[in-house]
This record gives structure tokens, C-alpha cells and sequence, in this order.
């Protein structure tokens, strides 16, 4: 998997920006085959969340790694399709 695109939500969003799930559904958009997007996140909770969210949507979890309190997790193409 090559990572095209890294979506930070470590930071505090402010309210006139998009959702961090619009950001990160955004970003899978224009997904190829072979291609992810890296999405950084802080605590369980938010992990839980992107993840969740992820699977239940049919976008595949390539990857969730544990980088201290903050974790990187790595999201490809809906199963089966380019975007």
C-alpha cells in the first residue's frame, strides 16, 4: 500500500472547519488500487471511532499502530473498488 494522503486529528478542530469524518471520508474519495491514506489520531476513543466508522462503511483497516498516545491508522479503498 502506497500512503497518498495523511489526515492529522491529533489537533483540536475548530468549529467553522469540516468534521474529521468528512476530512478522512474526503480523502478516501479519490483512493486507487494500492493506495491509502494514513489518518493520526490521540486516545482510544478516537481510535475506536475512525476505526469503527472504517469498517462499517466497507473501507478496509491496513494497519492500526500504537505510536505512544497517539496512533496511526492506515485506511484503503472500499473493498472491491477504486474510490
Amino acid at each position: 500500500m502506497r500512503i497518498v494522503q495523511t489526515v492529522d486529528l491529533r489537533a483540536p478542530i475548530e468549529l467553522c472547519t469540516e468534521s474529521p469524518i468528512g476530512r478522512i471520508q474526503q480523502a478516501l474519495a479519490g483512493l486507487g488500487p494500492g493506495e491509502a491514506v494514513a489518518v493520526r489520531v490521540r486516545g482510544y476513543a478516537d481510535e475506536f471511532t475512525v476505526t469503527a466508522w472504517a469498517k462499517r462503511n466497507g473501507y478496509t483497516v491496513v494497519e492500526v499502530q500504537q505510536e505512544g498516545e497517539e496512533t496511526r491508522i492506515v485506511l484503503a479503498a472500499r473493498s472491491g473498488s477504486a474510490g
